[in-house]
């Protein structure tokens, strides 16, 4: 579970709750909650966690570290997030057995009607996107700039761009997107 490979983390890294919770901007009590697997978490608190931690979002993931490189469609991990409206399948496969990980993520996501993808807008430093309307319509808010995609446009995100995604319309929508290096 998920909160089992987030206390598995954070104690390789000899990082206690606490030193956790200050760095992370969360509370102790809530990732002590998160990592007992009592409360599921929200996309952007495993954000921050990851970021702390310095290891992708799905290594909180990942049962075992191989070199597969297909990924069938009833074999794919996946991250639902109710609260949030939003479920996350991973395209592509995680890591290696040998500290190899992918240079490369493919992320499908459905986004219920009126929801966000994130709590804030965020930028990679080093990554960039490209994001792909499957179905539905969506919003990408880049701060300086707002475009409305429908099924079949596409968005290139260069790095350092702060951005959110938005489901405007009264459906949900699917979309994926690619980042190199992985992002989530």
């Amino acid at each position: 579970m998920i909160g089992d490979k987030v206390r598995e983390n954070r104690k390789s890294r000899n990082i206690t709750l606490e030193q956790l919770a200050d760095a992370s901007g969360l509370t102790a009590g809530y990732i002590s909650q998160m990592e007992r697997n009592l409360t599921e978490p929200s996309i952007s608190s495993l954000r921050k966690i990851a970021q702390v931690l310095q290891v992708p979002v799905y290594a909180f993931l990942e049962d075992d570290l191989t070199h597969t490189y297909v990924v069938r469609k009833d074999k794919r991990k996946s991250l639902r997030f109710k609260e949030s409206g939003i479920e996350y399948e991973y395209l592509t496969p995680f890591g290696g057995n040998e500290g190899q990980s992918p240079m490369l993520e493919i992320v499908e996501f459905t986004l219920e009607p009126g929801k966000w993808t994130n709590d804030v807008h965020l930028s990679h430093s080093m990554a960039e996107e490209c994001v792909f309307v499957m179905d539905g319509e969506i919003t990408v808010d880049c701060v300086e700039e707002t475009h409305i995609l429908k099924k079949g446009d596409s968005i290139y995100i260069r790095s350092n761009t702060p951005h959110n995604i938005y489901n405007h319309s009264d459906r949900t929508a699917t979309a994926m997107f690619c980042a190199t290096p992985p992002v989530l």
